[in-house]
């Protein structure tokens, strides 16, 4: 239950869940927040006053990490107190949250790296590319997909940039944009300024992204700062060859460029010419889609993390 807007709405969240939680105090042992925000204090709190266990899971790096968001405020410095003195565990994603969560002085002993998790077997399809791509009209393209908040931070500009100079060599591309955001209006506009308008598609946000996934020949993820993005994840999962910046979560769940390829940040010209080449080369896009699979079924699948977070629970109890 929540009152108001704003921090006021924090607020409120935060005592209607301790009011909660203190009720129900008999019916668990242990307290598990996501984010190092609301739900972490409240879980660092109630673990201290009640005596439960408290696993505490971060969920990004960088600026925009829940690290260096907390230390911009005296409230977040606050909450990374509470963490630090009393979460049992800080669960972290990637080897770079790792280091962040210890520079905020959380001990080494109480930091983990799991994975996020997937239902793999969701994205694992019977209908082949070419019938996929029939359904949506894109007969004999070669598609590019992206998924995820159009932002600044996507760095989609680069990749429309980019398309624009691989049209030359790779003619059949066709670029899907799933999702919407801030820079949406800025990204259409751009689209048509270099021409490329009929072969940029803005197709919103969708609540089922799998048919477009089926479609897809190349996934791409230009991030500038990222976290361990479902997207890819999902992507991965399709048998998709993935394409992504060698920032945050992407070097973990790429393996450093093992399972998909890695291309620099902003740079358009190296972007155009993964296209290029990716986009020319059916047999390549097999083999990293094949390789990206793999990887997901055996390190991102529910069932593999599950059994993790179970013998977490176990190991805590």
């Amino acid at each position: 239950q929540t009152l108001g807007s704003g921090k006021f709405r924090t607020i409120t969240f935060m005592f209607f869940t301790l009011v909660m939680l203190f009720r129900m105090r008999r019916e668990y042992q242990i307290l598990h927040a996501h984010l190092a925000f609301g739900p972490a204090y409240v879980a660092t709190m109630l673990g201290r006053l009640l005596g439960k266990r408290v696993i505490v899971k971060l969920g990004g790096s960088g600026s925009i990490g829940d690290v260096h968001t907390s230390r911009r405020t005296w409230r977040g410095r606050l909450r990374l107190a509470a963490i630090r003195r009393w979460a049992d565990i800080v669960i972290v994603l990637t080897d770079v949250m790792r280091d962040e969560a210890l520079s905020a002085g959380i001990l080494r002993e109480h930091i983990r790296i799991f994975n996020n998790g997937i239902d793999a077997a969701a994205y694992k399809f019977d209908t082949a590319k070419e019938q996929a791509k029939h359904q949506l009209q894109l007969d004999g393209k070669t598609l590019l997909l992206f998924v995820g908040r159009l932002d600044p931070v996507k760095s989609l500009s680069t990749i429309l940039d980019a398309l624009a100079i691989s049209l030359d060599f790779s003619p059949a591309l066709h670029f899907i944009i799933v999702g919407d955001g801030p820079d949406r209006i800025r990204l259409e506009t751009q689209a048509k300024t270099l021409g490329i308008g009929n072969v940029v598609e803005f197709a919103g946000n969708q609540k089922d992204v799998r048919r477009y996934l089926q479609a897809a020949d190349m996934f791409v993820l230009p991030s500038i700062t990222e976290g361990i993005s479902n997207a890819l994840l999902e992507a991965m999962a399709a048998g998709v060859a993935c394409l992504a910046t060698p920032v945050g979560g992407n070097l973990e769940v790429l393996a450093q460029g093992k399972y998909g390829v890695l291309v620099p940040v902003e740079d358009v010209h190296a972007w155009a010419k993964a296209f290029t080449e990716i986009g020319n080369d059916p047999a390549l896009r097999a083999k990293l889609g094949q390789l990206a699979r793999e990887r997901i079924f055996n390190q991102y699948d529910f069932n593999v993390v599950g059994a993790q977070y179970e013998a977490l629970y176990t190991e805590l109890l």
